[in-house]
Parts: C-alpha cells; structure tokens; sequence
C-alpha cells in the first residue's frame, strides 16, 4: 500500500466501524430505560477497537522501516512526541487505576450493583491493560 494513503485508509476504516456503533448506541439510548445498557454495547466496542488495533498494526507495520530508510522524521524530531505520548498514556493508565480501585471498594461496600460494576471494571481493566502495555513498550529498547 502507498505509503500516502495509509492514514486515509485508517479513519476510512474508523468512521466504517464507529459511525454505525455510535448511531445505534444514540438510537436504543434514548429509547431504553435509563441506566440500562445492553451488554452488547460494549461488546461491539472492544471488538471494534481490537479490529482497530490489529488493522493499524497490519497497515503501519513496514512505515518503522520505511521511515528509518528514507529518514522521514529524525530521532530528534520524534522525541517529545514519544514523550508526550508516554506521559498522557501514563495519566490515563494512573486515572483508570484509580476509578477502577474506587470502583471495587464501592463494590466490596455494596454502593455498587456486581452485576453493572463487573462489566465496568473488565471494561476498565481491558484498557489499562492496554495502555499500560503501550507505555512499557514506548521504553523497550528498539533493535
């Protein structure tokens, strides 16, 4: 694939998959009962971001070496965009543990329904799995 057209490709892929997911959850949310989601709204997410995931992976996969070959972007250049990254991701990751920490005292003490806080928090657990996995690969060494 031209190197041009990658980026294209993904959103076109992003809005394929998310524009349906988001019109069908402001369909049904606002015909449902209030505070009731069906399980199926966060199952289509999760497999739409893990499509998401592994196409980006797929389609950007050869722009690492093409861009060490044709030196697109110097190391120096790409440093505070590295860091940046890390540091939002850190924040997120911190901020998720923290809601996801509150979350199961709040179960434990019984503030929260198990059968809504469960889904929440493996919903919860899925990203900061994710992002944290992110941010300890962005330190890995790169060979």
């Amino acid at each position: 694939m031209n190197a041009k057209f990658r980026a294209g490709v993904f959103v076109g892929t992003v809005f394929a998959l998310m524009v349906p997911y988001l019109a069908f959850v402001m369909y049904f949310s606002l015909r449902l009962p209030q505070n009731h989601w069906r399980s199926w709204f966060i199952v289509w997410f999760v497999a739409n971001f893990l499509t998401l995931t592994l196409l980006a992976r797929r389609i950007f996969r050869k722009q690492g070496a093409e861009e060490a070959q044709g030196a697109l972007r110097t190391s120096t250049k790409t440093k505070p965009a590295v860091w940046i990254m890390r540091i939002v991701s850190s924040y997120l990751v911190l901020a998720w543990s923290v809601i996801f920490f509150i979350g199961v005292k709040g179960t434990i003490e019984g503030k929260y329904v198990p059968s809504r806080a469960i889904p929440a928090g493996a919903f919860l657990l899925f990203f900061i799995g994710l992002f944290g996995w992110s941010v300890y690969r962005s330190f890995q060494r790169k060979v």
